[in-house]
C-alpha cells in the first residue's frame, strides 16, 4: 500500500508540475500575442504623415490619409462626427500624431486588422494614448572622466515627469511619444544634465556625467519613486566613522542599518532580521561569496577603493535573487577608467592596500587591480593578547569593449585568512579563504532588450582546529592532541538576464540560471599538532547537487509616484534521489505622496537549498554546509514588510519600516551531536525546526554644512522551535536582541578637518544556564576529596529550558580625528587617528555555573573581547 501511495503522490506532484508548466507557457504566448498586436498597431501610427490641410473637416482628413499614405482607415459615418472642423499646424510628423488632433472626442476605438486600422463604435471618446507613437531613448550614463558606467543614476522626462534609474551595467532605455522633450539626468555627487531632443525614432543618448564642485554636506535627489526597497550604500557612506584601525571598509556601513547584527565571535559575521548567519546570499560582480569576511568579521573581503556600488535587500527581492531568506547584499567593482591610470594607496597599523586602475587601450580596453595584505603584528599584539591574524585580498578585473553594442568584463578574486587564537585552555586555529572567477557578457539587443550572460565559479574552503588534553588517573596532563576538521563547497554557475521595455510604462526583467554545486562537508584529523591543510584527513564523501532556475517581473510604473513589481522565482532542485520544485512569489508596490513622504509594501517568498550547521564543541570557525534532501527539507521564509521615508531633499531623511517573517525547516544540531558524523547517519544528526522574526526599524540621518548625524534603532523577536529541543516549546534565538541602536555624527571644523564618533549598543544575547546542578558520586568520574565540594566534583547540569537567560548589554564606542588635503598636482591624501573601542568593552560573554550539595549554587561571568582598545592612524594617498 504504501508503493502505491507513493506512487500516487509521485504522480499528482508531476500533474501539478506540468499544469504549471502549461499555465505558464500560455501566460507567456499570450503576452507575446499582445505585444505582437501593439508593436503592428504602433508601426502604422508611426508612418509618415503627408497632410496639406490645416482646417478641415474629419472626413476630408480622413480621405486625404486614406489618398495619399497608402493606408487604409474604415470606418461607418454613425460612429463619427464627419462633419466636425479640425484645425491642424503642419508640425504632425506621423499619422499617429495627425490622428490625435482629427479623432479628438470622437467615440470610437482603435482596431488593427490585416494592416489596415478600423475605427470602431465606442461608449467613451478615445484615448489619445492609443493614438501615440512611442519612440525608445537608451544608452549608457558613464562618468565623463574614466568613462565608468554609473549605476542608479536617474533619467527623467521634465514634462511629464516619466522617469527611471539605470541598471548595474549603467543601462537605461525610456520610452517617450513622438515629439519634443527635455531629459535631466542626476546622480549624486555630480552636475545635473540637462539634454533637450526632437525625438522621431529610436535614438541612443550615451550620457557622460561631469563631477560637481565638492559638496559634501547635502546630497539632493530628483523627485522619483524608488523602484525596489534597498538600501544603497556608495563606497563612501559614512566614511568619516566605520574605520576599523584606520580600514575604511563598505561592509561596515551596512552594520549601521537598523535590522543588521554583526556578531564578531561568528565567522559569517552578519545576521539581518532575526536570521542565521547562512540566511544572507553575498555576491561579489554577480558571484557568490561565502564566506565574505575577515577579522572574524569586522572586515570584508571588499576593498572600499575598488568599489562602484552595494545594494542591501532586506525589505523586498527582486525575483532574480534566490537561495537566502534574510538578506541579498549585492556589490559592484568598478570596471576600471578608460582614460587615464589612477589609484589609492592606504597603509595603516594593521594592513596596507593599493589599487589602481587605467587603459590598456584608451576607449577600448581597461583594467582595475586592487591589493591588501596584513602587515607583522607586532603593534597589534600589544592591544590583541591571544589574536594573530593574517590574510589578504586580490581583485582583478578586465573590460573589454567590442563595439558600442557589446562588452566583456573578466573578474578574479582572491582571499586567504589564517588567525591563530591563543588564551587560558584555548588554543585553536582556523584558516578559511575564497577564490572566485567569472566572464559576462553585456549584450545590447536594438533599443528596448538589455541582456547580460555569465558564467561564475565560487570555492571557499575552511579549517578549524583545536588542541586539547589527554589525563590521567590522578587528573594530570598526559598528552595534548589536536582535532582538524576541514570542508569546502565550489559552485558552478551559467545564467542569462534579459531587460524588456515593453512600453513607456512597464518593463518585464526575465532570465534563466543553472548551477552544478560540491560540497566536501567533513574531512577530519587527529594528530599532535595543530593542522594547516595537509595530507591525512579522513575523507567524507562529496555531497553534490543541480539546480535550474527562471524568474519573470514586470515592472509597471503608471506614473512618477506609483510603482508595483509583481514577480515570481521558479526553481528546479536535485540532489541524489530527491527532487523539489520551488515556486516563489514576490511583489513589491511603492507610491510617493509629494517630492518628501513615500510609502512601500512588499511579500516575499524565499527558499534555500543550502544549510548551514554549527557546531557546538569545537570552538570558532565550525561552520559546515550541507544540501537540503528527503529529510533535511530546504529552508522557507515568507516575509511582509511595511515602510515609510521622508526626504526634505535637503539633507535631512528618515525611514520607519515593520517587517514580519516566518521561516521553516532552520536547521540545529540534534541534541548530543556533534561533528563527528558519517556518511551513514549524518542526516539524523541534524535537527529541522520553525522561526518567527518581526520587529520596527527607523533611521534618522542629517548632513548640513558642519555637521552629520547618523541614528538607527532596531527592536525585534527571534524565536525557534524544534521537536526535540526545549520539549516541543519555542525559544528565543541565540541573537535575540531586543534592541539595538546606532549612533554616529561628524563635525566639521573646516573643509581639511573634522571630528567623529560611533558609539553602538545592543542588549544580550540568549544563552542556556542550568536550572540546577547535583553532584555524580560514580568513582569513573574521580572524585578525589568529597568535602571539597567546589573544586573536586563533577557535576552533572540538569537544564530546564533553552536560552532562557540573556548575557550583559554590549556596546562600543569609537572616536577619530580625520585631516583631508587639497588635490595638489593629481595628489591628495587623508590622514584618519583615532581609538577603536575607547572603553575595551567585551563583545562576548560565557557562562559557568558551580554548585553544592546543599543545593547553592555560584554563576561565573566571563567575557571576552576580540578586539581590545587600539590607538590607531592610517594614511590614504589618491593620485
Amino acid at each position: 500500500m504504501s508503493g502505491i501511495t507513493a506512487a500516487k503522490s509521485l504522480s499528482r506532484m508531476k500533474c501539478v508540475c506540468l499544469f504549471m508548466k502549461m499555465r505558464f507557457v500560455i501566460a507567456n504566448l499570450f503576452l507575446l500575442f499582445a505585444i505582437q498586436h501593439c508593436i503592428a498597431q504602433k508601426e502604422i501610427l508611426s508612418q509618415p504623415c503627408r497632410n496639406s490641410l490645416r482646417k478641415a473637416t474629419v472626413k476630408a482628413y480622413l480621405d486625404e490619409i486614406n489618398s495619399k499614405s497608402g493606408l487604409v482607415i474604415e470606418y461607418s459615418s454613425n460612429n463619427l462626427q464627419l462633419a466636425d472642423v479640425v484645425e491642424t499646424d503642419g508640425n504632425e510628423y506621423s499619422i499617429g500624431q495627425l490622428l490625435q488632433k482629427v479623432l479628438k472626442d470622437q467615440k470610437v476605438r482603435l482596431v488593427e486588422k490585416n494592416n489596415k486600422l478600423i475605427l470602431a463604435p465606442s461608449s467613451t471618446p478615445i484615448n489619445p494614448d492609443d493614438l501615440m507613437v512611442f519612440y525608445m531613448i537608451f544608452g549608457f550614463v558613464k562618468e565623463g572622466e574614466g568613462k565608468e558606467p554609473m549605476i542608479d543614476a536617474t533619467v527623467t522626462e521634465t514634462g511629464n515627469k516619466i522617469g527611471l534609474v539605470t541598471n548595474a551595467h549603467g543601462y537605461y532605455s525610456l520610452s517617450l511619444p513622438e515629439g519634443n522633450h527635455q531629459l535631466l539626468i542626476t546622480y549624486s555627487g555630480y552636475a545635473p544634465k540637462v539634454i533637450d531632443l526632437s525625438l522621431h525614432a529610436n535614438t541612443r543618448l550615451d550620457v557622460e556625467m561631469s563631477l560637481s564642485p565638492a559638496l559634501r554636506e547635502v546630497v539632493v535627489t530628483h523627485e522619483n519613486v524608488k523602484k525596489n526597497g534597498a538600501d544603497k550604500i556608495p563606497g563612501d557612506l559614512n566614511a568619516d566613522y566605520n574605520y576599523f584601525l584606520g580600514e575604511n571598509d563598505p561592509l561596515r556601513s551596512v552594520y549601521l542599518f537598523p535590522g543588521v547584527l554583526n556578531v564578531p565571535e561568528n565567522f559569517s559575521s552578519m545576521l539581518v532580521r532575526g536570521g542565521g548567519p547562512d540566511e544572507n546570499l553575498f555576491l561579489l560582480d554577480g558571484t557568490q561569496v561565502y564566506n565574505p569576511s575577515h577579522m572574524l568579521g569586522a572586515l570584508s573581503i571588499v576593498n572600499q577603493t575598488a568599489l562602484k556600488s552595494m545594494q542591501l535587500f532586506k525589505s523586498d527581492f527582486p525575483a532574480k535573487f534566490s537561495g537566502a531568506l534574510s538578506s541579498v547584499l549585492d556589490v559592484y567593482t568598478k570596471d576600471g577608467d578608460m582614460q587615464r591610470w589612477r589609484g589609492e594607496a592606504n597603509a595603516g597599523v594593521f594592513s596596507g592596500s593599493v589599487t589602481l586602475e587605467g587603459p590598456i587601450v584608451r576607449n577600448k580596453t581597461a583594467i582595475m587591480g586592487s591589493f591588501r595584505h596584513t602587515w607583522p603584528q607586532p603593534y597589534f599584539g600589544l592591544y590583541q593578547i591571544g589574536l594573530k591574524p593574517d590574510f589578504y585580498d586580490i581583485d582583478l578585473k578586465l573590460t573589454q569593449l567590442i563595439n558600442k553594442n557589446n562588452k566583456l568584463m573578466l573578474n578574479f578574486y582572491n582571499g586567504q585568512d589564517q588567525l591563530n587564537q591563543t588564551s587560558v585552555n584555548v588554543n585553536n586555529l582556523h584558516k578559511w579563504g575564497n577564490l572566485l572567477g567569472s566572464i559576462s557578457w553585456n549584450h545590447l539587443l536594438g533599443s528596448k532588450s538589455f541582456i547580460n550572460t555569465t558564467v561564475n565559479y565560487s570555492q571557499y574552503h575552511n579549517l578549524g582546529g583545536y588542541a586539547y588534553t589527554l589525563l590521567g588517573d590522578q587528573e594530570e596532563a598526559v598528552q595534548t592532541r589536536t582535532l582538524s576538521v576541514q570542508s569546502s563547497i565550489a559552485q558552478w554557475n551559467a545564467g542569462v538576464q534579459a531587460e524588456i521595455f515593453l512600453s513607456s510604462k512597464s518593463r518585464l526583467n526575465t532570465g534563466i540560471k543553472f548551477n552544478h554545486t560540491i560540497i566536501q562537508p567533513l574531512e577530519t584529523k587527529v594528530s599532535l599538532h595543530l593542522e594547516d591543510g595537509g595530507g591525512g584527513f579522513t575523507p567524507f564523501p562529496a555531497l553534490s547537487f543541480n539546480e535550474s532556475s527562471a524568474y519573470a517581473e514586470i515592472e509597471y510604473k503608471p506614473s512618477s509616484k506609483f510603482i508595483v513589481k509583481p514577480g515570481v522565482h521558479v526553481s528546479y532542485y536535485q540532489y541524489s534521489d530527491y527532487v523539489n520544485v520551488s515556486i516563489q512569489p514576490r511583489v513589491y508596490a511603492a507610491y510617493l505622496f509629494d517630492n518628501k513622504n513615500q510609502v512601500f509594501a512588499a511579500y516575499n517568498q524565499m527558499a534555500q537549498y543550502l544549510h548551514l550547521v554549527t557546531n557546538p564543541y569545537v570552538g570558532l570557525n565550525a561552520d559546515l554546509w550541507l544540501p537540503s534532501t528527503a529529510k533535511l527539507l530546504p529552508e522557507q521564509s515568507e516575509s511582509f514588510s511595511l515602510g515609510y521615508t521622508f526626504n526634505n531633499r535637503k539633507g535631512l531623511t528618515f525611514s520607519l519600516s515593520g517587517y514580519d517573517k516566518y521561516l521553516q525547516h532552520v536547521t540545529n544540531y540534534a541534541n548530543g551531536s556533534s561533528y563527528f558524523i558519517n556518511n551513514k547517519n549524518w542526516e539524523q544528526n541534524i535537527e529541522s525546526g520553525k522561526g518567527w522574526c518581526y520587529g520596527m526599524e527607523s533611521m534618522l540621518q542629517w548632513s548640513a554644512r558642519k555637521f552629520s548625524l547618523l541614528v538607527s534603532y532596531t527592536l525585534s523577536w527571534s524565536w525557534r522551535q524544534f521537536q526535540d529541543i526545549n520539549q516541543g516549546e519555542k525559544f528565543p534565538y541565540t541573537y535575540d536582541r531586543r534592541h539595538i541602536l546606532n549612533l554616529g555624527m561628524v563635525y566639521r571644523i573646516s573643509r581639511k578637518f573634522d571630528i567623529s564618533g560611533l558609539w553602538s549598543f545592543s542588549t544580550g544575547d540568549a544563552v542556556s544556564l542550568p536550572g540546577y546542578i547535583y553532584p555524580d558520586f560514580d568513582m569513573a568520574q574521580q572524585i578525589s576529596n568529597p568535602d571539597d565540594l567546589l573544586k573536586n566534583y563533577r557535576f552533572i547540569y540538569q537544564y530546564t529550558g533553552v536560552n532562557q537567560y540573556r548575557t550583559a548589554n554590549f556596546q562600543r564606542l569609537d572616536a577619530a580625528v580625520n585631516y583631508h588635503s587639497y588635490r595638489t598636482k593629481g595628489f591628495q591624501y587623508v590622514i584618519a587617528a583615532g581609538v577603536y573601542n575607547i572603553k575595551g568593552s567585551p563583545d562576548q560573554y560565557s557562562f559557568d555555573l558551580l554548585g553544592s550539595v546543599n543545593t547553592k549554587s555560584v554563576v561565573l561571568e566571563t567575557n571576552y573581547t576580540y578586539y581590545n582598545v587600539m590607538p590607531y592612524i592610517s594614511i590614504t594617498l589618491k593620485f
